[in-house]
């Protein structure tokens, strides 16, 4: 059977107009948020890549040399990278969830009792660094 074109009628009478951020705000988040399971991390960085809020970081871990906290430095003293995610910024769109080629990310509640918004570091273990 050939291929037919289909017709479609263009609409142009839109108005595009900026967003109350006083409406956005009243927007209720899933309580769940977004964590990473370091062991299947292959640090390809595809979900910092394909966010579309710029909210999730693979930072170096180096910034958190000397940091007072002896608890930081021990967390990341086998670890090759720091995942980040600005649960503020983030949708939980799933955007990057569906684009982890290993399942390494994955949503889920913050255990009872921890701090709101507070979630431990997820190190990537030096065994997952890339080879040069």
């Amino acid at each position: 059977m050939p291929y037919t074109k289909t017709e479609v009628d263009i609409h142009e009478d839109y108005v595009v107009e900026a967003v109350d951020p006083a409406w956005l705000a009243q927007g209720v988040k899933s309580p769940k948020h977004l964590m990473l399971d370091p062991d299947n991390c292959i640090l390809c960085r595809a979900c910092e890549d394909v966010c579309p809020w710029n909210c999730i970081y693979m930072l170096s871990t180096g910034i958190v040399q000397g940091a007072a906290a002896d608890a930081v430095e021990d967390e990341v003293e086998t670890a090759t990278a720091i995942f980040v995610v600005d649960d503020n910024a983030c949708t939980r769109c799933s955007v990057c969830v569906d684009r982890c080629p290993t399942d390494t990310l994955y949503y889920a509640r913050l255990p009872e009792g921890s701090k709101a918004g507070s979630r431990t570091m997820a190190e990537v273990p030096t065994s997952q660094a890339e080879s040069e």
